[in-house]
């Protein structure tokens, strides 16, 4: 088993029926990137050590479903990055308050879908005898309590990626990679040694333009929950994507997960990594 064959079971379910918004028919995700990261990446120990111990390590979650030691040496962690399609983006780009009918499908099917395909490749390794697990497909992929964060999960996607090589956090806490900040990103972790990625930035925020002057993502956010003193508050907005959630429900008829994303269309790094741009201009 090589990276060349995890890439293509992923890029075959991705090209398949599967991939789609549901009630629209449209597809959820353009094709994506990959990365991979060390399992004993010292960084997965500093997100440990970060949030505490509510976070669970690659070589932790396999520990968990098999049973049994894993040689965190032995692990590597397959991470991906889905684009929204432009169409999707596009219609989120002009909101103000709520998300776009597109965007909320992509919330709640575009992810449903990731899972499912999460789950595929964790199944489809298991059958070619290499141990793997996705976090996010299983009943244990949920929120707990950090005492430094508060809201936390047992592992990120984001820093995962992050870790991966493939992008840096903005100020509302969203990844920006070289296919921009729209997108959704998700992972396998294997129990087999590959060569990991490089990762071509020094800072875990290089791509944001916050030092530079752009305040976009401030500006979006109908919650005020970004600053430059505190970045994103997360539980303001939790709050916020709770106090609209009946609404966008009786609106588009379907019922499902509702996160605005207005941080993440109409702002410099909606498509890629983002040039300088005067003070406070999307």
């Amino acid at each position: 088993m090589n990276k060349q064959d995890m890439e293509q079971k992923i890029l075959d379910i991705l090209h398949s029926p599967q991939n789609t918004l549901k009630l629209d028919d449209h597809p959820a995700f353009g094709d994506p990137l990959f990365g991979y990261g060390a399992g004993a990446d010292p960084l997965f120990d500093f997100y440990k050590q970060d949030i505490g111990p509510v976070y669970r390590l690659p070589h932790e979650w396999l520990e968990y479903k098999y049973g049994r030691p894993f040689d965190r040496d032995q692990v590597t962690v397959l991470c991906w990055v889905l684009p929204q399609t432009k169409e999707t983006r596009v219609s989120n780009e002009h909101m103000q308050d709520v998300p776009s009918k597109p965007w909320a499908l992509n919330r709640t099917f575009g992810e449903a879908f990731q899972r499912a395909m999460a789950r595929q490749v964790e199944e489809w390794l298991d059958a070619s005898g290499i141990p793997a697990v996705s976090p996010m497909a299983g009943d244990d992929y949920k929120f707990e309590h950090s005492e430094r964060y508060g809201l936390a999960c047992k592992w990120s996607e984001r820093h995962a990626a992050h870790i991966a090589g493939l992008g840096t956090f903005g100020l509302c806490d969203g990844l920006i990679s070289p296919l921009g900040k729209a997108v959704r990103y998700g992972s396998v972790i294997i129990g087999l040694k590959l060569e990991p990625s490089p990762r071509p930035y020094q800072r875990y925020d290089e791509y944001c333009l916050k030092d530079r002057g752009c305040t976009a993502c401030i500006k979006r956010c109908p919650a005020g929950a970004i600053t430059l003193e505190h970045g994103h508050d997360k539980e303001k907005c939790r709050e916020y994507q709770q106090s609209f959630h009946e609404k966008v429900e009786a609106e588009y008829g379907f019922s499902g997960t509702f996160g605005c994303g207005l941080c993440q269309t109409c702002v410099p790094c909606e498509y890629g990594i983002p040039q300088a741009k005067p003070a406070g201009n999307p």
